[in-house]
């Protein structure tokens, strides 16, 4: 059940909201505020407020647009012209702590969407295994969190943390963010 709903016509008055109480269990996010357009939105909000789990709603929903949002470290994405049940669907998982995809996007990114009975991981019979310090980054990396939020709570450079990322992105044979939460869903790492 939803307790609480705010809206905002704009990105400063988004950010006025946030900054009242950061703790909404979700943001939906137009890409096309009226003061800020693009992924730079997200960036800031996730930078910002890494807590509150980040759904864009747009109408802009080329494949490239999605992996940007994706690298900011949004938890989902649905284009405006998706069905009702598919912005629901996006909806719960993300509420359900898991990330949604748009199989375009997935596909283009190589994969294939994924049914939850099915586990197509790639890497067979072969145990995840990642350094201690991979493993916090790897943590972070599925809430979301971006680099440089990254480097802050687990005091160490950003480049050290994209330098932990590109060693995460070998084991699960990935290239991005976004590839890695969806190799992170079919091997079933995510809690």
């Amino acid at each position: 059940m939803i307790d609480d709903v705010a809206t905002a016509n704009c990105f400063s008055e988004l950010i006025e909201v946030l900054e009242q109480d950061a703790g909404y269990h979700l943001l939906v996010l137009d890409l096309s505020l009226t003061d800020i357009t693009g992924s730079r939105g997200v960036a800031y909000v996730r930078e910002h407020f890494p807590a509150v789990p980040v759904l864009v709603f747009s109408g802009t929903d080329s494949n490239d647009i999605v992996a940007e949002c994706f690298e900011h470290g949004v938890h989902g994405f649905v284009s405006k012209s998706a069905s009702m049940q598919v912005l629901v669907d996006a909806i719960r998982t993300v509420l359900d702590g898991g990330v949604y995809i748009p199989p375009a996007a997935a596909r283009s990114m190589g994969y294939e969407p994924v049914e939850k009975t099915q586990v197509q991981c790639g890497i067979p019979d072969q145990t995840i295994r990642f350094t201690p310090k991979q493993q916090q980054v790897f943590d972070q990396l599925m809430l979301g969190v971006p680099n440089k939020i990254i480097a802050r709570r687990l005091d160490m450079a950003e480049g050290t943390v994209k330098t932990h990322l590109h060693s995460i992105y070998q084991v699960l044979r990935v290239n991005n963010r976004a590839q890695a939460i969806l190799k992170s869903r079919q091997l079933q790492l995510l809690d």
